[in-house]
C-alpha cells in the first residue's frame, strides 16, 4: 500500500491544518505538506517533507508548486486545507489550464478525483447557492430562503423572509462571504458588498448570486466525517460553546455531542455526491425544537477534526484500513451513552481571553507533542 499523503495548504494560520500532521502519521500515514511560507502547520514534527509557496503566488503558481510536489512525493491521497485549496483542487478537474500538459492534467485530476470523491457533485456540494436545493432534494430540512442576482431582489426578499436575515455569496469560509442584516435599510450595502469579486472566485468570471436566508436562532452544531467513494468510514458530532470572535465563524469551545439526526443527514449527503476524504458539515438547531437545518460542507480539514480521540473515534486510522483493504475495526461514531466532552481550542480561546473560565474549568487541546507547533501558536499572541 502507498501510505503517502499530501497536505496542500494556501493559508498560514489555520489551526486544523497545524494539528493534522499528527492524526494522519499516528494512522500510519507517511504525510508531506506544501504551504505558504510561515505557516503553523510546517513546524510539526510529524512531517515527512515540505514543500514552500513563494510569497505572493497565483493560483497557476500554486497549481504548478502542486505538479511538482506531486511528481516528487507520488501521494496515493490529496488532502486539501483551506477553502481557496479545494476550490482550485475542484476547478483543476472541472477546467484543467492547458499550460500543465495533458500528461499532467490527467496525472493531477485522477488524484483529485481518487482524493474527493465523484466530480459531478463538486459544485453543489460547496456553493452556498446550489446547496440548499440539492439538500432539499435529498430531504434534508434548509433555512428558508431564495437565491437572487440583483441587490433589487434580494431586498424583495428579505420583505417576504424577514429581519434579521443572512445573506450569502456562493463561496466563503469563516464568515468571510457571508452578512447577517438585522434591517432593511443595511441590505442594499450588504448585498452589494458581498457582490463583488473575492480571492475564492479565482479570477473565474460568472454571474454572481446570493443566497438569501432566513435567520434562524439556535446553537451551531456540526458533523465531522471521513468517507470513501460516498460510504462513510467514521465521524463525530460536536456543538459550539464559545465563538471565537463576534461576526465570525470560528468556534473557541466545543463540546461533543452525538445528534442521530445531523449524523443521518451528513451521510445521506455523503453517499448522494459520492464524497472521499475528510469534510464537516455545519447545521443550526432551531431553539423551537423543529430538526436542525443545514448550513454548508466545509469539504477539508476543519480546526477540530483532530479531537477524534476525545470522542473514542479515529478518521485517519478508518481511512487507512479502508485504503488498505483490512476489516473496519475502529469505531464509527460516538458510543451511544457517552458522556459530551468539553474541549477548549488551544490557543483560540487563550487569545480570545488568557483568563478564560473555560481555559480553567475545562481541558485544552494543546499540541504537547509537537513543541515547534506549540510555539508558533504561542507566538501568534505578539502578532
Amino acid at each position: 500500500m502507498n501510505r503517502k499523503v499530501l497536505m496542500v495548504s494556501t493559508a498560514s494560520r489555520w489551526l486544523g491544518t497545524a494539528r493534522m500532521p499528527r492524526s494522519l502519521a499516528r494512522a500510519g500515514f507517511e504525510v508531506s505538506l506544501l504551504a505558504p511560507r510561515g505557516s503553523l502547520a510546517l513546524h510539526s514534527r510529524f512531517l515527512s517533507r515540505t514543500s514552500v509557496l513563494r510569497d505572493g503566488s497565483t493560483p497557476m503558481q500554486w497549481l504548478l508548486s502542486l505538479v511538482a510536489m506531486i511528481n516528487e512525493v507520488d501521494p496515493t491521497l490529496v488532502v486539501p486545507c483551506d477553502e481557496v485549496a479545494i476550490r482550485l483542487l475542484f476547478e483543476l478537474v472541472r477546467r484543467p489550464p492547458r499550460d500543465l500538459g495533458s500528461n499532467g492534467v490527467a496525472r493531477i485530476t485522477t488524484l483529485v478525483q481518487r482524493s474527493l470523491g465523484d466530480p459531478a457533485h463538486y459544485e453543489a456540494s460547496i456553493d452556498k447557492t446550489l446547496l440548499p436545493a440539492a439538500a432539499v432534494a435529498l430531504g434534508i430540512p434548509v433555512p428558508r430562503h431564495a437565491v437572487v442576482d440583483t441587490i433589487e431582489q434580494a431586498a424583495e426578499q428579505g420583505e417576504v423572509l424577514g429581519y434579521p436575515l443572512v445573506l450569502k455569496r456562493r463561496y466563503g469560509f469563516a464568515s468571510q462571504g457571508v452578512a447577517i442584516v438585522q434591517r432593511s435599510d443595511e441590505l442594499r450595502a450588504a448585498a452589494g458588498a458581498l457582490l463583488r469579486p473575492m480571492q475564492l472566485d479565482l479570477g473565474v468570471q460568472r454571474p454572481q448570486k446570493l443566497l438569501v436566508q432566513a435567520f434562524v436562532d439556535g446553537p451551531m452544531l456540526s458533523q465531522t466525517m471521513v468517507a470513501w467513494d460516498g460510504v462513510p468510514l467514521a465521524g463525530f458530532g460536536r456543538q459550539r460553546q464559545v465563538v471565537f470572535s463576534a461576526g465570525k465563524g470560528a468556534s473557541a469551545v466545543v463540546s461533543t455531542r452525538k445528534t442521530p439526526a445531523i449524523r443521518e443527514y451528513t451521510e445521506r449527503m455523503c453517499r448522494a455526491f459520492g464524497m472521499s476524504g475528510f469534510f464537516s458539515v455545519q447545521y443550526l438547531e432551531p431553539v423551537d425544537g423543529t430538526p436542525p437545518v443545514l448550513l454548508e460542507i466545509n469539504r477539508r480539514i476543519v480546526t477540530f477534526m483532530h479531537l477524534d480521540e476525545y470522542c473514542g473515534v479515529d478518521l485517519c486510522g478508518a481511512l487507512f484500513q479502508r485504503l488498505a483493504g483490512l476489516p473496519q475495526t475502529l469505531p464509527s461514531d460516538i458510543a451511544d451513552g457517552a458522556r459530551p466532552k468539553t474541549i477548549v481550542s488551544f490557543p483560540r480561546e487563550w487569545l480570545r481571553d488568557p483568563e478564560s473560565d473555560w481555559l480553567r474549568d475545562h481541558p485544552a487541546d494543546v499540541p504537547w507533542d509537537d513543541p515547534e507547533v506549540f510555539e508558533a501558536m504561542v507566538a501568534l499572541r505578539h502578532e
